[in-house]
């Protein structure tokens, strides 16, 4: 269930129907690196590995990166 929640992606303000296709496929690669960034940390942490940690780190600052894109480009 919270998986078919997630593949649906969020539901932005002032983007209706009308709104660029591009937007929703850019905001779902963005929650997707974020969610495997935070669980690639959280494996780092547990196996206290400083390379998966830092990989981690790594995959969010990507998504942050894709969400601030997404949203300078389409608003």
């Amino acid at each position: 269930m919270l998986a078919a929640w997630l593949a649906q992606g969020p539901d932005l303000p002032g983007l209706g129907d009308e709104g660029p296709g591009d937007v929703g496929s850019l905001m779902n690669l963005c929650f997707i690196l974020l969610v495997a960034g935070f669980a690639i940390g959280v494996l780092g942490h547990l196996t206290r590995s400083r390379t998966l940690v830092a990989i981690g780190v790594t995959v969010v600052m990507a998504g942050s990166a894709v969400f601030v894109l997404a949203v300078g480009r389409y608003g």
